[in-house]
């Protein structure tokens, strides 16, 4: 290289050093305004004169610490530095960030939080007690959920269609719902692998369980883990979610999460063996969806609805009908509806069907349901045994204020999953 083009190379390199681009990132606001003085030979206070800007102005938008944006200030600052002004705006907010990250932190967790929380509905189910104090609600959901940060909510969040049937369930209410049931379900690690055949196998004995309501369901929770189906029942949080149960996919197994959003007892089972069906049916769809909940439904024709997971249908209607004729079917219905009325006839009908008898006036109930009628035969259904059956499963009152971390451990415990 000859020894001219070797001086141009140096002094490209050296005006590259102080290029206005290069000067407007290396340098903070205070060092280009006071170099700006240097240059033009003025004071401070001519600066000010020139801007008109009072001092005290001037010092809050250089070093940052400004509490309003004064736009006007701001272009007359980027005419007076010879800056261009959107350059200029984009050094001063991020100097306006790095000395007020904490206020501006403190922003950022509370527009997460109301975006993503029905605050609203957590008071009103108790879980909160103010929808205004943004540090207690913070630190209440983070303990819940065992986070570090608030923003850790959502990792597991689901796209759902959650339109189907007449009640609607508030798409926060099922997202926060979906995060307790995913927290909980990894930290019960299954150690079985999926046994479709020995589910079948299984399926025919399932029924005969409910008619011990207070260790029945927890004797298949446990022949289901061993099948490698992990079967949990979460409380319900808000009032608001209409959702029976859910079949998630963690790593690679099924999961049946159910909640209990009725007082009775046939419920839970129903939703149970309707989220069997499609864990025996449905697999292969929901695999590659990861998730499949099922809405709540207020009567016969809300069950003739479809989920579309990926161009795949996925029929809800089939899963409520297996479910219904494998507990109790509209044939034999039919049979006893005319002693409905007779309480020992009942009985003794369910029991020879290995069903408990509260399955029948559900059944019938679902048929021919009034207000009248449910009060007249809710007596049949159990209550203190249910609820002996739901604590097992750590699902009462004061459960739903309990850390998900510490609810799942006191189920786990309670249904030996971790010694299967």
């Amino acid at each position: 290289m000859n020894s001219n083009n070797k001086h141009k190379d140096v002094d490209k390199l050296l005006r590259g050093l102080f290029n206005e681009n290069t000067k407007l990132q290396n340098f903070e606001l205070i060092e280009l305004f006071e170099q700006r003085l240097a240059d033009l030979s003025i004071t401070k206070n001519q600066a000010c004169i020139i801007l008109d800007i009072e001092h005290k102005t001037l010092d809050s938008v250089l070093d940052g610490t400004s509490k309003k944006i004064d736009f006007l200030g701001i272009l007359k600052l980027s005419y007076f530095l010879d800056i261009p002004h959107n350059d200029f705006i984009d050094k001063y907010f991020d100097l306006t960030f790095k000395n007020n990250n904490e206020d501006i932190e403190i922003v950022k967790k509370r527009s997460f939080i109301v975006k993503n929380f029905d605050l609203p509905q957590l008071k009103k189910s108790g879980f909160i007690d103010s929808i205004n104090d943004f540090d207690d609600i913070e630190i209440r959901l983070n303990q819940f959920f065992g986070y570090d940060t608030i923003f850790e909510f959502g990792k597991n969040k689901f796209t759902a269609a959650l339109s189907s049937g007449s009640r609607k369930t508030n798409q926060k209410s099922f997202d926060f719902w979906s995060e307790a049931v995913c927290k909980s379900i990894d930290k019960t690690p299954n150690p079985h692998k999926y046994d479709r055949e020995g589910l079948i196998e299984f399926f025919p004995r399932i029924r005969a369980y409910c008619l011990d309501v207070e260790k029945g369901l927890i004797a298949v929770a446990q022949k289901l883990f061993t099948l490698g189906v992990t079967l949990i029942i979460v409380p319900k949080y808000n009032t608001d979610l209409h959702l029976r149960g859910a079949t998630f996919v963690r790593n690679g197994k099924p999961c049946i999460a159910l909640t209990k959003y009725t007082q009775f007892y046939p419920t839970i089972w129903f939703t149970l063996i309707h989220e069997c069906y499609h864990v025996l049916y449905d697999w292969e769809v929901i695999k590659k969806e990861t998730f499949h909940f099922s809405i709540e439904v207020e009567n016969q024709e809300d069950q003739n609805n479809s989920n579309i997971i990926n161009g795949y249908e996925i029929n809800e209607s089939e899963a409520n009908y297996f479910a219904r004729e494998y507990l109790f079917s509209n044939e034999k219905l039919k049979s006893v509806t005319p002693l409905i009325n007779d309480k020992l006839f009942i009985e003794r009908f369910a029991k020879e069907n290995h069903v408990h008898p509260s399955f029948i006036y559900s059944f019938y109930l679902w048929n021919n349901g009034s207000k009248s009628n449910y009060g007249k035969f809710n007596k049949y259904f159990p209550k203190e045994s249910y609820d002996k059956l739901l604590k097992n499963f750590s699902v009462y009152e004061e459960s739903k204020h309990l850390p998900v971390n510490e609810l799942t451990k006191n189920r786990n415990n309670n249904l030996n999953y971790n010694t299967l």
